[in-house]
């Protein structure tokens, strides 16, 4: 099939990346690679999963939301050549290469948007303010981890610019994979547009404390991310479509004060609810996005979401795995070994379940006509 969109090149990059990111855990002892299995996970999880399905879905959604020109041949190869720098540098003890490349890529992702966002010939969704602050986040993460700043780059980087995505696109997707109408982007108000612009500054300055050592910017992070939930998301509207889904990404929103008020609690054990965010909020949120992306641009009917036994597996292994990635840190031994291996069959069951659904369908055309967005 002849490739004609972004996210068919990367998200299936994103999902070789999330499946090594979580395979060296399996084989760290056979001594395959003399890089720490932590440093690749990490960096394979953020440059190579998570940046392969945010490279896809912006270079995608972007040209469709400002009626501008979709991606070039040489869009396409400067994307391609950086992500798979990424997953290449993963793999590296030294650090800077997999940094330096992180912020060739937010550069040109930047670039890419700035160029179509100029000509825009649709009114520029709200949301975009928030994908700038994630942009500025991750350049900002990327050099602090340069310069062997890991605290606060994690938090930046790993943490911020992520969430910052989730929680500013999220405006939309909450609403459309709950099978409800956008309510925020449809009857906001100035003001109330300028409230969540401003939410997104504190949450951003917010996360920069907390790198500094801040302790309580987690509490004020659970308590902005409150806000988002109940008066820009609207979490609390019920919902009647039948799809896991819909069970998803309100565990995706429970996620996001759970993880900072927990790190508020104990923040010596950070890295343990950083996982909360990044297995059920930030990676759930990435398949349910990408699901919805691949049947409306493939010329799928999105009704499929609602009767996928698949989706309901995917939710359900990647809760579990988020329990068994927090017991990890209060066992040890033999226990702590079995709760991080549990962990990472759990993400790979996810993934399998979500693939066998999903994974043809991002290079085979659906039955309609022409896609529905």
């Amino acid at each position: 099939m002849r490739i004609n969109a972004p996210y068919q090149i990367f998200f299936p990059i994103g999902i070789l990346n999330a499946m090594l990111a979580v395979g060296i855990w399996f084989v760290q002892n056979l001594n395959w690679f003399s890089t720490p299995a932590i440093f690749i996970h990490a960096k394979l999880i953020v440059g190579g999963f998570l940046w392969s399905f945010i490279t896809g879905f912006l270079m995608t959604a972007i040209p469709r939301m400002t009626d501008t020109k979709s991606a070039n041949v040489v869009e396409y190869m400067s994307s391609l050549f950086l992500i798979c720098s990424l997953t290449i540098f993963s793999w590296k003890l030294d650090g800077r290469f997999f940094y330096f490349t992180q912020i060739l890529l937010i550069t040109f992702l930047l670039t890419y948007g700035a160029r179509r966002i100029l000509k825009a010939k649709k009114t520029i969704p709200v949301f975009f303010s928030h994908v700038g602050l994630a942009m500025a986040l991750a350049l900002v993460g990327s050099y602090y981890h340069y310069i062997g700043n890991s605290y606060m780059g994690i938090h930046l980087l790993h943490a911020g610019a992520t969430l910052l995505l989730i929680l500013g696109i999220g405006t939309r997707f909450f609403s459309f994979l709950s099978g409800l109408s956008s309510d925020f982007e449809e009857n906001n108000k100035t003001w109330h547009k300028y409230i969540f612009h401003t939410l997104g500054i504190l949450v951003s300055v917010s996360l920069f404390l907390a790198g500094s050592g801040m302790s309580i910017a987690y509490l004020s992070l659970a308590i902005f991310s409150l806000v988002y939930l109940f008066f820009i998301w609207k979490i609390y509207r019920s919902s009647n479509r039948p799809s896991a889904l819909k069970h998803g990404v309100r565990i995706v929103a429970a996620a996001i004060p759970i993880s900072f008020f927990l790190t508020w609690l104990e923040p010596g054990l950070y890295i343990t609810w950083f996982h909360i965010l990044f297995i059920s909020c930030f990676s759930l949120i990435t398949f349910s996005v990408a699901t919805r992306v691949i049947l409306a641009h493939g010329a799928y009917p999105t009704d499929l979401e609602m009767n996928s036994t698949a989706l309901k597996y995917l939710v359900l292994f990647l809760f579990l795995g988020t329990i068994s990635r927090i017991l990890y840190a209060y066992t040890d031994g033999l226990w702590k070994t079995s709760c991080l291996h549990l962990a990472a069959t759990l993400w790979f069951l996810a993934i399998i379940c979500w693939g066998y659904a999903f994974f043809i369908k991002i290079f085979k055309p659906g039955p309609q006509s022409k896609p529905s967005c």
